[in-house]
């Protein structure tokens, strides 16, 4: 059976198709069951119960209401404004006010109608004046201070070359006195310092400082003519051009100076860097001084390399390294000659021995010579001490007898 089939089990009634069907309590109790009470009753019922509250809420009120007491009429009132009384000192004191703003308009009104053109030029004239001689003082210390560092630096390239050329070489301790002194220090890093210290130098004395352009002076002329103080404006303007112009030279001129010390300054310190590799050669080079003088030398190295070469300081640690290396190489030379004693000591005893056993040999004098050698002797003194290297034969009639 289908839905109407549930709704309507008697089925249609017949000879009522054009009139109203009414539901019959089984209809009726079917439609609450699957859709509930008619909305219209519970609708009834809600408004029934809000109106019952409502008037409980009227009712309420009612019973707690307070009435309220009308005001009083002086509080409905406004209160009026006294009336203020002259005041004598306000009064003058805006008199006065008045008095002064019509002196004051009084008095511009005069100037503006007295007012010359040629104070207005007056006063422009001054202002530039005041901007010349500022940038001409500008201009002069500049300047000032340029030719001062030009002058500075120059000075310094001088004394640097010289201790850069007395220092780099000594005499031989081992050779003669006309012999060729020995390199201190590395050749070719001298000799690119040298170059560049003399390229710097070369630049400095190629500087020319432009002069300055002459200080500025008021002509004589009528501040009340509109025409010469006009004439005096463009005067200064003028000025102030050409200043423009030679301050714009002269730090071309600065430019060109600051460029030329950074390739001077590369050079010298590259060369000072030197000197700790050239003092480990030297150490090298000899190797039997003594460890104090190969540790001097190496102090020395060391110094240089920190130092500004420029100052004094700088010179002086040069001269140190010098002494140091000559010390050194003297040293050396002391060594050698004593080995070399010691070995020709050691070569002539075993000789001397084997003489002296066959008992044919005399002692030796001073200057002979061994004939089956052809080395001399050293002579020892009577004492049995040390040989004399250096001795040398008296002259006659001269020396103990």
């Amino acid at each position: 059976m289908t839905h109407l089939d549930d709704l309507f089990p008697d089925g249609p009634r017949a000879g009522d198709a054009g009139s109203v069907v009414l539901d019959d309590h089984h209809t009726a109790r079917r439609l609450r069951e699957m859709i509930g009470e008619p909305r219209q009753s519970r609708a009834s019922a809600t408004s029934d119960a809000d109106a019952r509250a409502l008037a409980d809420m009227v009712q309420a009120a009612a019973r707690t209401a307070v009435p309220v007491g009308a005001g009083s009429d002086e509080s409905s009132r406004a209160k009026k404004r006294p009336r203020r009384s002259v005041d004598a000192v306000t009064l003058s004191a805006a008199s006065l006010a008045v008095v002064a703003l019509v002196v004051a308009g009084t008095v511009g009104g005069i100037q503006m109608a007295t007012a010359s053109p040629a104070a207005s030029a007056v006063e422009s004239l001054e202002a530039d004046e005041a901007a010349l001689l500022n940038a001409h003082q500008s201009l002069k210390t500049a300047q000032d201070r340029l030719i001062a560092d030009i002058d500075a630096q120059t000075a310094e390239v001088a004394p640097l070359r010289s201790a850069l050329t007395g220092t780099s070489t000594a005499p031989d301790p081992a050779g003669e006195p006309d012999d060729a002194p020995i390199a201190v220090t590395d050749a070719a890093a001298l000799a690119t310092a040298l170059a560049a210290v003399d390229a710097y130098a070369s630049g400095l004395a190629a500087i020319t400082v432009p002069e300055l352009p002459a200080e500025y002076a008021r002509a004589d002329i009528d501040e009340d003519s509109l025409v010469e103080v006009g004439g005096a404006i463009d005067g200064v303007q003028e000025r102030l051009v050409a200043l423009d112009d030679a301050t714009a030279e002269a730090r071309a001129v600065r430019e060109r100076f600051d460029a030329l010390r950074p390739a001077a300054d590369a050079a010298v310190d590259a060369y000072a860097a030197s000197f700790v590799p050239a003092a480990a050669a030297a150490i090298a080079r000899y190797p039997d001084a003594e460890e104090s003088l190969r540790a001097a030398v190496t102090d020395a190295a060391a110094r240089v390399a920190a130092a500004d070469l420029w100052t004094v300081e700088g010179r002086s640690a040069l001269a140190a390294y010098r002494d140091a290396f000559v010390a050194l190489a003297a040293d050396q030379l002391r060594f050698e000659i004593e080995r070399d004693q010691r070995e020709d000591m050691n070569q002539w005893q075993p000789q001397q021995q084997q003489q002296q056993g066959d008992g044919t040999q005399n002692p030796p004098t001073e200057g002979s010579t061994d004939p089956g050698t052809g080395v001399t002797p050293p002579v020892t003194d009577p004492g049995g001490g040390e040989p004399d290297p250096g001795g040398e034969t008296p002259p006659d009639g001269e020396g103990t007898p």
